[in-house]
């Protein structure tokens, strides 16, 4: 039974040893070179079939060539601190990148030689950890593009060893301490302060650093922190909540489309110089990155999107998905490399990511993504036709809604996602003679807004949808016809509450479901007492003022608009507001005569259109915001024993006394119930 024992344990021991010899081996692996966004094979691919003029690989190399970052006379701007400007930086590195790719392909050196005195001019210049107001976090983005320009770079020979050592020397002294300080510290905010792209990029410079100087311990960094970093950046942050269907709500999705499609394309190339290297991020917790790019690209195509509730340290109270940016296929080229990695290497379903591959193929570049995708990243021919589709079948749902002096156009977003954008057509009489409004092909909101309508003229509109293989036929006809503003109705007046610059005005139509559009000067809802221009009616007892905040028309560099209830006109009344400063929603309270403003938060990041309602019941007095004016959020609550005759309606205010600038804003959609 000893012996038995004895063998027992000696074989467990063995077996640890063995275990650990492995785990030693494999952390002391060599690194691949090439090995950032593409290796060897990618790049021998690459360079084979552009000299086969193959399709769609052709195509997105006739754009790269074109790209003024793509060309051999491109001279770069170093400094000494990296922070006097992180985007020329990274502009710097984009060119470094493209000509690199331009001589590999080509195989002519002039462009390896341009992007070698990119490098070397850095390397050269910089001589501190940089410094600015924004470079402890984004400027992540210049070094990790440098990184990746730099590992694509090194197999080019005529790129001298001592400068290739001095370049890795800038990365190691000074470039690396900045991005792993922010991982570690994040300028000493509360952890979850900052968004997740501005994590990703760091991750991916410390990762990627890593890799081109053969440094395991910061490429370990890199990985560690993608998967389990306390950070917005690590991947269960950014995607913090996998829906039932399986869509993964990014971070950012309550902020805007552009910032959530960046973390998107950032995460994605940590993952594409992960797999290079042997480590498959693209996988981890079951494909998480990929829940999280489908959740975006379908956001992005207008489609719907479950959504929940998602808060921070900062209370940004982001309750609904974020309208801005919705739509735009000009900006983040980032879809390709996630598509082929999971479609078309790993064969998984990736509906949305697949669309909006289609949607932007041949991929350009942008001034955060190296881009060109379609060149880089397609593995063949038939998993990625170009065109990628036929001409997109005729738009349909359009619906033409009447306002003062302007049209506005909706229609359906198509399921199948096959229109770049849209060309709208007008004509005065029914069913033909049509002359082109706009056209476009870079985005795929369907929304059109015609401030060139003349009122009380009727006019006909037909959408057709655009993309690369042509044009559609016309959807159905549909009319409208703009009316003029004219005086308020009975019960409305309309002032200047307090000190203004200038006198404001207001009009009202019925068209809009009640619009009024309101034109003012002054500095402020709320403070000690108020200055703005005020569209108002008389309110007794239990009340509710609802409105759409539908457009502006900003003079000012300032603005604030919304919704008040206040117990006279005298500008240090007792009042309550809801409404939107910049992109912030709030709450306001004044409780006494003279008396500050408190403030409750909304959705720090609320876009126009925005609805609100302001409802009073009792001496209850609470402020709501809306997506669609169906589903309401509170902003705040409070209080007042205010008198049971008082004053509701709309505010605008320049936020400026000085120059006498007045601000329009066009309310429709208004509403008010109670006595």
């Amino acid at each position: 039974m000893k012996k038995k024992l004895c063998y027992y344990y000696v074989t467990i021991l063995l077996t640890l040893a063995s275990c650990i010899g492995i785990v030693s081996h494999t952390n002391a692996q060599a690194f691949v070179h090439p090995g950032g966004l593409h290796n060897q094979a990618d790049l021998d691919r690459m360079k084979a079939k552009v000299a086969a003029g193959a399709h769609p690989w052709i195509d997105d190399w006739n754009l790269l060539i074109t790209d003024r970052q793509a060309q051999k006379t491109y001279k770069a701007a170093p400094a000494a601190n990296m922070g006097v400007s992180r985007q020329r930086a990274d502009a710097d590195a984009h060119a470094a990148y493209l000509n690199a790719l331009r001589w590999y392909i080509s195989g002519d050196t002039s462009y390896a030689n341009c992007a070698v005195r990119i490098c070397n001019a850095w390397s050269s210049t910089v001589n501190q950890v940089p410094t600015g107001n924004d470079i402890s976090g984004l400027g992540g983005i210049p070094v990790f593009d440098f990184a990746i320009a730099a590992e694509l770079l090194r197999v080019y020979p005529g790129w001298a060893p001592a400068d290739f050592t001095r370049f890795k020397n800038m990365m190691l002294n000074y470039w690396y301490p900045l991005c792993n300080n922010f991982l570690v510290n994040h300028n000493g905010s509360c952890i979850s302060h900052y968004w997740a792209n501005w994590d990703a990029c760091n991750i991916g410079a410390v990762l990627t650093i890593g890799v081109l100087c053969d440094d395991r311990e910061k490429y370990n960094q890199g990985v560690n922190y993608f998967k389990s970093g306390l950070g917005n950046g690590s991947i269960n942050n950014a995607v913090p909540y996998i829906h039932p269907n399986g869509l993964g709500q990014w971070q950012e999705s309550g902020r805007d489309q552009e910032h959530a499609q960046l973390g998107v394309g950032f995460l994605g190339s940590v993952c594409q110089v992960a797999w290079n290297q042997g480590t498959d991020l693209f996988g981890y917790n079951n494909n998480r990155l990929l829940a999280g790019a489908e959740y975006v690209a379908r956001a992005n195509m207008s489609l719907d999107v479950p959504y929940k509730t998602y808060n921070n340290c900062d209370n940004v109270n982001q309750n609904y998905l974020s309208i801005n940016g919705l739509g735009r296929i000009d900006d983040r080229p980032v879809y390709e490399l996630i598509y082929n990695h999971y479609a078309v290497i790993k064969g998984l379903n990736a509906p949305n990511v697949k669309k909006m591959a289609q949607l932007l193929r041949p991929e350009t570049g942008s001034k955060d993504h190296f881009g060109y995708g379609t060149l880089t990243f397609t593995q063949n021919a038939t998993a990625s036709p170009y065109p990628p589709s036929p001409i997109a079948p005729a738009p349909t749902g359009l619906v033409a809604t009447a306002g003062i002096s302007q049209v506005t156009l909706n229609w359906t977003a198509p399921k199948d996602a096959t229109a770049q954008g849209y060309k709208i057509l007008r004509s005065t009489t029914r069913g033909g003679n049509y002359t082109s409004l706009a056209s476009w092909s870079n985005n795929t909101l369907p929304y059109y807004k015609d401030k060139t309508a003349v009122n009380g003229t009727t006019y006909y509109y037909v959408v057709q949808a655009n993309n690369q293989s042509g044009t559609s036929g016309n959807s159905a006809e549909v009319k409208a016809t703009p009316i003029a503003g004219e005086a308020l109705p009975t019960g409305w007046s309309r002032t200047d509450i307090g000190t203004v610059a200038t006198v404001g005005s207001a009009t009202y139509a019925t068209v809009g479901a009640n619009t009024f559009i309101v034109s003012g000067s002054g500095m402020d809802i709320g403070g000690k007492a108020d200055s703005y221009s005020l569209a108002y009616t008389g309110a007794k007892g239990d009340f509710t003022i609802t409105t759409r905040l539908a457009d502006v028309d900003l003079a000012s560099g300032g603005y604030k608009w919304g919704l008040v209830m206040r117990e006279s006109l005298d500008p240090g009344s007792p009042m309550l507001t809801v409404n939107l400063m910049g992109r912030q929603a709030q709450f306001g309270t004044r409780l006494s005569p003279g008396g500050g403003t408190t403030w409750q938060l909304g959705n720090a990041y609320t876009w126009i259109p925005v609805w609100f309602k302001l409802q009073r019941v009792g001496d209850v007095f609470t402020g709501f915001q809306s997506p669609d004016g169906v589903t309401w959020f509170a902003v705040g609550s409070s209080t007042l024993p205010m008198a049971g005759s008082y004053y509701a309606g709309l505010a605008v205010c320049a936020r400026t006394t000085t120059t006498g600038k007045l601000n329009t804003t066009y309310f429709d959609h208004v509403l008010t119930t109670g006595k």
